[in-house]
């Protein structure tokens, strides 16, 4: 059983222990560029705190050592590409999209997110959990 974390979870079990021990158990894949979102979100201030750049590669990489990255092919993006108008894709919501994909190229059974409504219609029947 294979879990997809995106990249919201990732950055979710580096404040709660619980999910963190979930990752450290259970591991799973993500998205290389997850790694990015993470250090976007963590360094930009969005969520009302900001973590120093260093300090937050740091923290990547110890997410890196609890799952495994994955990628996909330039062919592989480009077929999901040439289906996002009939999943209702455009804009931002791509990179949910890629996360989709490539829970999906990889055979996960659940991706986890706290943002299930960003994966609606994009997953067909794998499941969305909160992690």
């Amino acid at each position: 059983m294979i879990r997809y974390w995106d990249s919201s979870a990732l950055i979710a079990s580096l404040s709660e222990s619980s999910i963190a021990d979930r990752l450290q158990t259970e591991r799973g894949i993500t998205l290389s560029h997850s790694f990015c979102e993470v250090f976007s979100t963590l360094t930009g201030g969005r969520m009302g705190f900001r973590v120093d750049a260093e300090k937050a590669a740091r923290m990547i990489r110890e997410l890196a050592d609890a799952v495994e990255s994955v990628t996909l092919g330039t062919a592989e993006i480009h077929d999901a590409l040439d289906l996002a108008k009939s999943k209702g894709v455009r804009g931002g919501r791509v990179y949910d999209y890629m996360h989709a994909t490539a829970a999906q190229r990889f055979t996960c059974t659940a991706i986890y997110t706290l943002n299930p409504t960003d994966f609606d219609g994009l997953c067909g029947d794998m499941e969305i959990l909160a992690p």
